[in-house]
């Protein structure tokens, strides 16, 4: 009985909790971390901690939010326990609510890096280790232009220590565009104080316009060269965390190497039978494969395995 009127009491402390700090907020003092803000007065466009809390506070609407874009690879452990991470760590959560869009701070998508049809995606940037976090900026320009990649992460990273590198380049950032932001932002007051009056003249109905359907989220905008990299951390142990370049020579380069290689058989061939080594291919066939790959290589063919002239260029 105890221990049930403790279970209870708990509960209804928690639901105080959350009257007193609701969701949103506790989500917002988790992105902006241990800080001290000023409290009143006018925004100084050189205060670091109204930069940090203008980036951290909880979007108008969909145009306001930032873009987050997990990529990830077929068969890839890492970046199945990285997207669970983000689906169950609440630090992450803080970022991105991926069950509960409406809740979410940023928009959040997961791109397969096998998927053509999301190819035009690496244009300027093209991840190499998996899993790649990329966060950039809202399409809207409010915090500039919303191809910057403010952070990107290639490789598996525990979530605290993801949250709290999150965290500290957004705020690095959003301490050098703030006087941008508070540009747009003037900007966007004038205009909606022009469309009050509009409205006001009898142009629209009372109450205000409300639009018909809501705007579909875009989609994120192209990345640039990221400003600032950090080290990859996928277990090279993994096949999954390894990535192998693939680099394919030219057919002139292979038809040169397979000439090299049929003179070296020549010679084998010669060498052999002054051994006595039974040959599987009489002279006349092995004279004719010899023949036709230096014709295909642009070479003269000779006697005895030799080039009569240079390959052309």
């Amino acid at each position: 009985m105890k221990h049930l009127i403790m279970l209870v009491c708990a509960a209804a402390i928690a639901q105080d909790a959350e009257k007193d700090v609701p969701g949103k907020a506790q989500a917002e003092i988790a992105r902006r971390g241990a800080m001290v803000e000023r409290v009143g007065g006018i925004q100084d466009a050189g205060d670091p901690a109204a930069a940090i809390s203008a980036a951290m506070q909880p979007p108008a609407d969909d145009s306001h939010k930032w873009h987050f874009t997990l990529v990830t690879m077929r068969n890839c452990q890492w970046c199945a326990k990285l997207r669970a991470d983000f689906e169950n760590d609440p630090k992450l959560k803080a970022w991105v609510d991926t069950k509960d869009y409406t809740k979410s701070w940023a928009h959040w998508q997961v791109v397969q890096i096998e998927d053509q049809s999301q190819a035009w995606r690496w244009k300027d940037f093209k991840p190499t280790q998996f899993p790649t976090l990329i966060v950039q900026p809202p399409v809207n320009g409010s915090w500039g232009d919303p191809h910057t990649i403010v952070f990107v992460r290639q490789g598996y990273m525990p979530p605290a220590d993801l949250d709290a590198a999150i965290r500290k380049a957004i705020q690095l950032y959003a301490v050098k565009v703030f006087p941008r932001h508070l540009a747009w932002a003037s900007k966007q007051g004038k205009t909606e104080m022009a469309d009050a009056g509009f409205r006001s003249g009898g142009a629209e109905q009372s109450g205000g316009w409300t639009p018909p359907v809501t705007p579909p989220s875009p989609l994120p905008p192209l990345p640039n060269v990221p400003p600032q990299t950090y080290p990859p951390t996928a277990d090279p142990s993994s096949p999954a965390g390894l990535t192998i370049p693939l680099s394919l020579p030219s057919l002139t380069t292979i038809l040169l190497l397979l000439t090299a290689a049929s003179n070296v058989w020549m010679l084998y061939r010669d060498l052999a039978r002054q051994s006595g080594v039974r040959l599987l291919i009489d002279d006349q066939t092995a004279d004719r494969i010899r023949r036709l790959i230096q014709t295909l290589a642009g070479q003269s063919p000779g006697p005895g395995g030799d080039s009569a002239r240079p390959p052309a260029s």
